[in-house]
């Protein structure tokens, strides 16, 4: 066993949370998927939603990728063999609407913020990686928001057009229907 210094043993807890960054970044895109996958089925069949979350999808998988060759580039193992492990579990509530989907997808997207967010301020701290500081900033925290937003915009406009309790159901599946042409 190679002998390791305190500044590189203090590192490695910055290296796990990249690790734990990066599965939640695939997580998240395993999800997104299943959405995509869910509003493409002929019963279903909203495309607008269908590319939204596919397009979600590859984004979140983009991310994982990029901090898989940033831990390259920093020489150090890409995953963690001992808890990379992606959970394909999650399944698509039957009674999904489009406002549910955005929703869920608001709180995976706070979720992967959240972790990015964690992994800044662990390499904030003592551990002075000011470098993975800057690259997870300048490549990740303002698209995060911008996309936070955009699906809070979109929440916000399909709620207001649906009426939630107010119209009958036919009336709020019109509504998400237009919603998916018009806003998807």
């Amino acid at each position: 066993m190679a002998y390791q210094t305190g500044v590189e043993l203090e590192r490695e807890y910055v290296w796990d949370d990249l690790h734990r960054s990066c599965v939640d970044a695939l997580h998240a895109s395993i999800v997104y998927l299943k959405y995509a996958a869910y509003f493409a089925q002929e019963k279903i069949n909203l495309p607008g939603f269908e590319k939204f979350f596919f397009h979600a999808a590859g984004e979140e998988r983009e991310h994982g990728i990029k901090l898989i060759e940033y831990a390259l580039m920093r020489r150090k193992e890409p995953v963690n063999k001992n808890n990379f492990q992606l959970d394909y579990s999650y399944k698509v509530p039957a009674v999904t609407t489009g406002l549910s989907a955005l929703e869920d997808a608001l709180k995976k997207e706070q979720e992967v913020t959240l972790s990015i967010r964690k992994l800044i301020k662990t390499c904030e701290g003592d551990k002075n990686d000011y470098h993975l500081v800057d690259y997870l900033t300048g490549e990740y925290m303002d698209e995060q928001h911008k996309g936070q937003r955009e699906l809070a915009e979109k929440i916000a406009t399909l709620r207001k057009i649906t009426g939630i309790d107010d119209a009958p159901k036919e009336g709020r599946k019109l509504a998400e229907f237009l919603f998916d042409k018009d806003h998807m």
